[in-house]
């Protein structure tokens, strides 16, 4: 009975404090829909609550000693956001506020590929990005803007396929797409030419990022206070208009821009992808606002550097006043900091020795330095170079330049090796026995074969000479002999193994070549039948580096880096680690990947190394440069033909310590004649690397972040 009792006591009390809570709740209830209803409907009435992507810091990028190459700044950004954007006046404003920014010295957010001033022009090559974008809209909007030689080359388009080859900016003017976009979107009589083209670029830029309930458009980055302030005060009048900090990238250094690469806005292509690959729509953490990498390691490795975007709510006013802001769900998550495989130091002195020793021809060069035991990539210089800094404001007389300094001439430039290639040659002769140390040719200063006439380099002849001793005159006329017994279908086997004429497998990418032989001119006469097929002649000249053989500076280095170490040919490698951004953790740790092993004997080594170590000694084709010099260098010079008369390019590989060889070097001068002529390049490259023993461990100039990425 007294556990009934109990038991009773127990469920009153229950229910007492339930009946509490229905009490408390009924309250809070009563009061929100019928004591305070009215002010809570009027509030959610005035106020907009939108939520939007917040971009996360791209990581770093550091030299192999933890040198800063690429850092971020806080920046400030003018950020539309639709739900809040007034659309009547709209086009005013957006002048109003590109006038504002122009003045303050921001950068406006148009990517409309057309210059900013009259006479209008189109911005870069047919086949850029922008330029895609740009054609594919003109197709889209044809009928709206009524664009006629647009429409009627799509009608007679027969595929879909033929359609999209269509290059529409071939077809209209910019400033027709100007005036068409001004009448369809019916701005004020009052626009200038110039405010029309402004409007223009910014709308096409809005539209491309699609600007929508769900995508605030960023207008301008890198503002002042000043204007903020201005913005600010104003507020009423910019509705729709936000502030943000962002990450802007911070560049530490001038040199390396070609490898380090840019960033840029993302276009359409990139969202939703191209030649059947998907784009970042498909990829976690990205949006149609974001600044993405376009090119080099930035682009490379853009995986690694975006991080993960965050998302934040924003309740304001129907003034504009902001009532309420937090992140939600997540934050921000900063990208990985990416330490590449590059010393700055010889870095800087290839860039400044190329600008020093190869502008005075007027076109271009190269500069490429290997680890021979690792493949990794010291240096690669590029010549004309630009300024990542700069890159923007700067990018109509960088795209205008005849020689193309946005070409990264170390992978994508392709050059005849010239003489330098004749120690490829010299070792398939010697493997593949149609020579040995004792065979030697007698050179009076020509060859003769076929009716054909062939000239040394030396008219006068170099006498008899044998391997070793052609290598060191850098004598045609054996390498001529040899050519006509070992024929291009075998070099272009050795070839092959050495990998010329193959892509590398760089990360930032690299043109393929080719290497001279038959299989190469069979492929070469489908493009163009008035070719003749391979010949006896094309043997002898293929022996010393010309006829069809076409290499880049990055793969004659790592041919000669094989050479040397004794036949690993290494995958050349940009990427040393990547490090979380806290630098705490290792998220990539790269290793030496061989891509071939190529067998040939300690002999056939050791005698082309004598000849490139006769090279830089007295008598040899690059004395001069190496007299005196305090580090035994071996090396080749090389003299490669072009199609304009007077314009032969010098090329030299170089490699040191002679008898340990560490680092491998390839210079190409466009223009300089001969290879002597650049191996003041190379010198002063091997006097940074070995200022410092090349050794991991640099002087007291490194930086205190060596100790995160060891």
């Amino acid at each position: 009975m007294q556990d009934k009792n109990q038991l009773l006591r127990r469920l009153i009390a229950l229910l007492c404090m339930l009946l509490l809570c229905c009490s408390i709740a009924g309250g809070q209830l009563a009061s929100l829909q019928l004591v305070n209803g009215e002010q809570y409907v009027k509030q959610a009435a005035v106020n907009l609550t939108t939520s939007s992507t917040v971009s996360a810091a791209r990581g770093e990028i550091l030299d192999r000693y933890g040198r800063p190459l690429v850092t971020n700044r806080s920046v400030f950004s003018l950020v539309l956001v639709y739900s809040a954007w007034e659309k009547e006046g709209q086009f005013e404003r957006l002048l109003d506020l590109a006038g504002k920014v122009r003045a303050d010295g921001g950068t406006l957010c148009d990517i409309l590929p057309v210059t900013e001033t009259a006479p209008y022009g189109y911005v870069g090559g047919a086949g850029d990005a922008s330029r895609k974008a740009l054609s594919a809209y003109l197709k889209d909007s044809r009928d709206t803007l009524g664009l006629q030689k647009v429409i009627t080359a799509v009608e007679n388009a027969k595929t879909d396929t033929e359609v999209d080859a269509i290059d529409a900016t071939a077809l209209v003017a910019p400033t027709e797409f100007i005036n068409a976009m001004r009448s369809y979107l019916g701005f004020p009589e009052s626009f200038s030419a110039e405010d029309a083209r402004t409007v223009v670029g910014l709308y096409y830029s809005m539209r491309t990022v699609g600007f929508s309930m769900r995508q605030s458009f960023t207008l301008a980055t890198d503002i002042s206070i000043d204007l903020i302030s201005v913005l600010k005060e104003n507020h009423r009048d910019y509705q729709g208009v936000e502030i943000e900090t962002e990450a802007g990238r911070e560049y530490d250094t001038t040199y390396g821009a070609h490898l380090i690469g840019t960033v840029g806005p993302m276009y359409a292509e990139d969202w939703n992808g191209r030649g059947g690959e998907k784009g970042y729509s498909s990829k976690v953490g990205y949006n149609m606002n974001d600044t993405i990498g376009k090119s080099g390691i930035e682009y490379a490795m853009e995986g690694y550097l975006h991080g993960a975007a965050g998302s934040r709510t924003v309740e304001t006013s129907l003034g504009g006043d902001t009532v309420n802001e937090q992140t939600t769900s997540y934050a921000p998550q900063p990208g990985d900091n990416v330490i590449l495989t590059i010393d700055l130091d010889l870095q800087k002195a290839a860039e400044q020795s190329l600008a020093e020793n190869v502008a005075q021809y007027g076109a271009g060069g190269a500069a490429v330095a290997l680890d021979v035991n690792s493949g990794e990539v010291l240096a690669m210089a590029s010549y004309p170079t630009f300024d990542l800094q700069n890159f923007n404001q700067d990018y109509d007389a960088i795209a205008a330049d005849s020689r193309s300094p946005q070409l990264n001439r170390a992978t994508s430039g392709v050059y005849a090796p010239g003489s330098t290639f004749k120690i490829l040659t010299a070792i398939a002769a010697l493997e593949e026995g149609v020579i040995d140390e004792k065979t030697t040719y007698n050179c009076p200063g020509y060859f003769e074969y076929g009716g054909q006439r062939f000239e040394c380099n030396n008219k006068s002849g170099h006498g008899t000479v044998d391997v070793t001793s052609a290598i060191k005159y850098s004598c045609n006329v054996f390498f001529y002999e040899v050519g006509k017994t070992l024929t291009g279908e075998r070099l272009e086997k050795w070839c092959d193994r050495f990998g010329l004429g193959n892509v590398t497998g760089i990360e930032i990418g690299d043109s393929k070549g080719q290497a001279a032989g038959p299989v190469t001119r069979e492929k070469m006469l489908e493009n163009d039948p008035s070719l003749r097929q391979w010949q006896g002649g094309d043997d002898v000249q293929a022996a010393i580096g010309q006829s069809d053989n076409w290499f880049t500076p990055l793969q004659l280095a790592n041919y000669l880096a094989a050479v040397v170490n004794g036949g690993t040919l290494y995958k050349p490698s940009l990427i040393k680690t990547v490090k979380s951004y806290n630098y705490g953790e290792t998220v990539l740790a790269e290793k030496p990947e061989v891509i071939n092993t190529i067998e040939f004997s300690k002999k056939a080594r050791d005698l082309v190394m004598t000849g490139m170590g006769e090279v830089t000694a007295e008598g040899g084709t690059a004395a001069t440069v190496f007299a005196n010099y305090p580090v035994k260098v071996g090396g080749k010079t090389g003299t490669a033909e072009t199609n304009v008369e007077g314009r032969d390019n010098g090329v030299f590989i170089a490699f040191a310590p002679f008898d340990n060889p560490q680092i491998a070097i390839c210079v190409v001068g466009e223009g300089a004649h001969h290879g002597s002529s650049v191996a003041p390049v190379v010198r002063d490259m091997f006097d940074a690397y070995f200022s410092s023993d090349g050794n991991e461990d640099k002087p007291e100039t490194v930086q205190p972040e060596n100790t995160l990425i060891s």
